[in-house]
């Protein structure tokens, strides 16, 4: 840090002497150098500087001009370098290094002859491909003009970097050569479409034009430049943008929906009717020739549910319009047409009735062996009267559900005789069901005898778990 605080004085005194910076030769350049690194120089006393220390490189520069005072550049350079391993400098590591920068330079001066310039910025370092370090140079450069384009291009920098005994000073020598079009020629006056209007003042250089309108042309000569004009193959007026007005209503033909008949901006330019008298105009009304309300946009809605009748899925029932005008009772998402429970809310895959509660479905199943008869005939014994008043008691909970009633015994007997008992059994408890006010669409009864048995006939327990009647309730 001694050694660049040293440099400070030097710059300063060029930055003081220099003069007023002068607009002379702004265009981007490219410079080669020949450079030399000294990465033992920082280890020495600042007085020290053994040229046999320094080590040979190639920079490629490239600058691209900013404004008069800065340029921002990108130095490439390849350099051998004796690299030290201790603070003493020794022993040392021979290597290649490549580093890229990024570099923001200040023209103290941009003569004509003479250009010095401060720079400073940041880059990566990379030792023998196998290690990339931060590197941050600041330093000086001079150039010296040798023709027209060409400079003679010195450097002179120190470059800090985040690794112990990588920092470095580095000279170099080459060539600065300007690029392109020089920006302070004075250039030719130039007419590219040659319709006598400079193209510096001509407002459409590439299309000859006519003075009034700055060099843009007017294809319709209406006095409203093509560019501009939004009918630019019909003469139109200035306030329309170029466009005409057939029926001076103030409305653009190209807009105005009846160009020939007057009418109001708010009727798109046509005269305000109304067939059906709702009052709302025929131009909004979509249903013309139907009275109806501005809410509905002219259509009729006999529900009065705000969804119009051709629209309305249900247009004698009020509705809402996310059910298409349909009513749903029981706010189930399932409107009221297609819900089995139109007043018991319940999921929309069981036909919006309610699930039917696992306690319930336990007394269903507890009813299949607890129900009895006296033997050998279809009267229900006492017991039986209260396990069927709880199925009585489960669907009238659960309007929307039906029930088939199916009879089975055991083998025991002829299969007519068994057939025909369990189907006079079945019957019996459709009657009692039926009593107790059950509607006799929800229901069906039938009898399948021996058919069916659930158990092993052979023995007295499966016989009995045969003698049985199921309540199958279930969603039409």
């Amino acid at each position: 840090m001694k050694k660049i605080v040293s440099l400070v004085p030097l710059l300063l005194l060029i930055m003081l002497t220099g003069l007023k910076a002068q607009n002379v030769d702004n265009r981007n350049s490219f410079a080669i150098r020949y450079i030399a690194s000294n990465y033992q120089w920082p280890l020495e006393d600042v007085s020290t500087l053994n040229l046999d220390e320094f080590t040979a490189g190639f920079e490629a520069e490239y600058f691209h001009t900013l404004n008069n005072i800065l340029d921002l550049s990108f130095p490439l350079r390849v350099a051998s370098a004796q690299l030290p391993q201790n603070a003493t400098g020794d022993p040392t590591r021979q290597a290649l290094n490549i580093g890229l920068d990024a570099l923001l330079n200040l023209n103290i001066y941009k003569g004509k002859n003479f250009r010095p310039r401060l720079f400073a910025g940041v880059g990566g370092l990379m030792e023998n491909s196998e290690r990339l370090t931060l590197d941050i140079p600041l330093g000086l450069g001079l150039d010296f003009r040798l023709a027209k384009s060409t400079f003679l291009s010195t450097t002179a920098a120190y470059h800090l970097n985040n690794n112990d005994f990588r920092d470095h000073l580095q000279a170099g020598i080459g060539l600065r050569i300007m690029i392109g079009e020089d920006p302070n020629k004075v250039p030719e006056v130039a007419d590219r479409d040659g319709d006598g209007i400079p193209d510096a003042t001509d407002l459409c250089p590439d299309k000859a034009g006519t003075a009034a309108l700055n060099g843009c042309p007017d294809r319709d000569g209406d006095g409203v430049a093509d560019g501009s004009d939004n009918c630019p193959d019909v003469p139109g007026t200035l306030k329309l943008m170029g466009c005409p007005d057939t029926d001076n209503d103030g409305i653009a033909d190209k807009d105005d929906k009846c160009p020939n008949e007057v009418g109001p901006a708010s009727n798109d330019g046509c005269p305000v009717t109304d067939r059906d008298g709702d009052g709302v105009a025929d131009v909004d009304d979509l249903c013309p020739d139907e009275a109806g309300s501005a809410a509905t946009k002219g259509c009729p809605d006999r529900d009065g549910d705000g969804v119009p009748d051709k629209d309305d899925a249900c247009p004698n029932q009020p509705g809402t319009p996310a059910n298409g005008g349909c009513p749903d009772s029981d706010n189930d998402g399932l409107v009221d047409r297609l819900d089995a429970c139109p007043n018991l809310a319940g999921p929309i895959e069981n036909k919006g009735c309610p699930e039917i509660a696992q306690t319930d479905r336990e007394v269903l199943a507890e009813a299949v062996q607890a129900i009895e008869f006296e033997t050998g005939s279809a009267t229900l014994r006492q017991e039986s009267y209260a396990v069927l008043d709880k199925v009585v008691d489960i669907l009238q909970r659960y309007a929307g559900y039906k029930v088939r009633i199916g009879g089975h015994t055991d083998s025991i007997g002829s299969s007519s005789d068994n057939l025909n008992l369990s189907k006079r059994r079945a019957k019996a408890c459709y009657d009692y069901l039926l009593s107790k006010g059950i509607n006799a669409t929800r229901m069906s009864h039938e009898g399948y005898g021996e058919s069916q048995p659930i158990g092993d006939n052979r023995y007295a327990p499966g016989r009995e778990k045969n003698r049985r009647v199921e309540f199958d309730v279930y969603i039409e």
